[in-house]
Parts: C-alpha cells; sequence; structure tokens
C-alpha cells in the first residue's frame, strides 16, 4: 500500500512539489499513468494528499453512478460503480483485503505462518469470501441511493477511508523489513493527524447536506472501524504491511457506507 522510492529528501513545501507528490501518489494508488520520473518522496512525508486521492476515486466512481443511476436501477448502478472504482485502484485495497484474511482468518496459526500465507499471492477460502462479502456489502449500501446523493456519499467514503492509512503508520511498525510496507517511512503525529483531518472535514462538508448528524457518524464509524481493524491487525502479526494497510482501507470505507445507508433515504 505504499510506493517505492528512492533514498528520502526533504518534504514537499511548495505548491508545485506537492502537486508532484500528488502525482506520484495518485500513480501508485490508481492506474493512472503520470509522467513523474523516480518518485522523491516516501508516503510518510506526504500523506496529506491520500485524502484527495481518495476523493478523486470517489469522483469517478460516483459519476459512474450518477450516469448509470439515470439510466437504471439502483443496485445495477451499483455494481458498475463499485466495479468502476476496483478498476480505477487496480483492486489495490481489495488485493489487501483478501491476503489480509487469508492470513489472519484461520484459527490456531503462529505468526510465521500467517505472515507466509498473506505473501502467497493465491487466494484462499477467507479472502474469496471476504472480496465477496465486501462488494456485496458496498452494492447494497449505494443500490437505494439517488444519483447525486450517491456521488457525494463515494467522494467522502473513498477521501476519510485512504486518510486513515495514516493511522497504523504511526501507531505500529512494519512487520517486513523488505516489504511495500517498510518503503512508506515514518510519518509525524502531525502528518498523520492533518491527513486524518482534512479526511474527516472533506467527508462532513460532503455529506452535511444530507444531514449534520449522518455527516458526523459515518466520519466517525470510519475512524473507529480503522482504530479497530489497525489494533486487531497489530496483536495477531506485530505491526502492518502493505496488504493490511489495505485491509485498513476497505474497513473504513465499509463502515462509512452502511452508516450513509442506515441514515440517508436517498
Amino acid at each position: 500500500m505504499t510506493s517505492p522510492s528512492e533514498p528520502p529528501v526533504a518534504r514537499p513545501s511548495s505548491f508545485d512539489e506537492w502537486l508532484q507528490a500528488f502525482k506520484e501518489q495518485a500513480t501508485f494508488f490508481t492506474g493512472l499513468k503520470l509522467d513523474v520520473g523516480a518518485p522523491r518522496w516516501q508516503l510518510a512525508d506526504v500523506l496529506p494528499v491520500l485524502p484527495f486521492i481518495g476523493a478523486g476515486v470517489g469522483l469517478a466512481a460516483g459519476l459512474v453512478f450518477a450516469i448509470m443511476r439515470g439510466l437504471g436501477p439502483g443496485w445495477l448502478a451499483a455494481v458498475i460503480a463499485i466495479g468502476a472504482a476496483i478498476l480505477f485502484t487496480r483492486a489495490l485495497h481489495e488485493d489487501g483485503l483478501a491476503d489480509t484474511a487469508d492470513g489472519l482468518g484461520p484459527h490456531g496459526l503462529d505468526t510465521d505462518r500467517r505472515l507466509e500465507i498473506m505473501r502467497d499471492s493465491r487466494n484462499g477460502t477467507f479472502g474469496v469470501l471476504a472480496l465477496a462479502l465486501s462488494v456485496l456489502v458496498k452494492v447494497a449500501c449505494l443500490a437505494s441511493f439517488s444519483g447525486a446523493t450517491g456521488l457525494v456519499v463515494l467522494m467522502a467514503a473513498h477521501a476519510l477511508s485512504r486518510a486513515t492509512i495514516a493511522y497504523p503508520l504511526l501507531a505500529y511498525s512494519p512487520v517486513h523489513a523488505d516489504g511495500l510496507g517498510s518503503q512508506v517511512g515514518k510519518p509525524t503525529d502531525n502528518d498523520v493527524w492533518l491527513a486524518i483531518g482534512i479526511g474527516a472535514v472533506l467527508a462532513f462538508l460532503l455529506l452535511l447536506g444530507k444531514g449534520f448528524f449522518v455527516a458526523l457518524l459515518a466520519p466517525i464509524a470510519a475512524m473507529a472501524a480503522a482504530w479497530f481493524a489497525s489494533r486487531w491487525i497489530a496483536e495477531r502479526i506485530g505491526g502492518y504491511t502493505g496488504d493490511t494497510l489495505g485491509a485498513v482501507q476497505q474497513a473504513a470505507e465499509i463502515a462509512f457506507l452502511v452508516v450513509a445507508a442506515l441514515f440517508i433515504s436517498r
């Protein structure tokens, strides 16, 4: 869930540098092929770009949903929009969810065996079930929304859920010395809470037109889900990996969508 980088340089200090950092991370976290050259910054140095990348993914998926919702039933629009989001991100976070479920789902395994399973690219029963359930829940949540509501909900959910990736980077350490999780660097407290704060504010403002209560509760639920998932994972493997960062993002996104679906009528 982190982008590989050369030895880190000083963090961005100008608008142009922050724009470059955004392009670097967008190239890694999505299927966009931007001409950014060799990455200059570790993810830990540019965490505030995460909610904006998420909002962009949500905007793209939300536009697909709004267009399809105007043409057909909600469930069909939801399926196509969720599929579009997966395509936009190359299933990066879904892959992390599946690998994490395969490693942490079975009982009675020691840490080394769990990590070995997570590094296996083949999906097992727990991974397949996790993917199927996550897609079904997302589709069910979106299906009842109007096109406009689905658009803002998807933008808000993707913005905040990607921002929550910052929390396990601060609270825990990478398990592997040679994995993607180890290449992120160690963020500062300020950058982590700034990234999460930006995501939460974006989500709140996007949902405010749907009611103050849901605009407040959905972000809280997403952040709580990310905190619980991060803690639960760390207790079992001693930290985080690139895969588990994806699982944390998925947990936050699903929690956000569930609350939105429960408290927004259309």
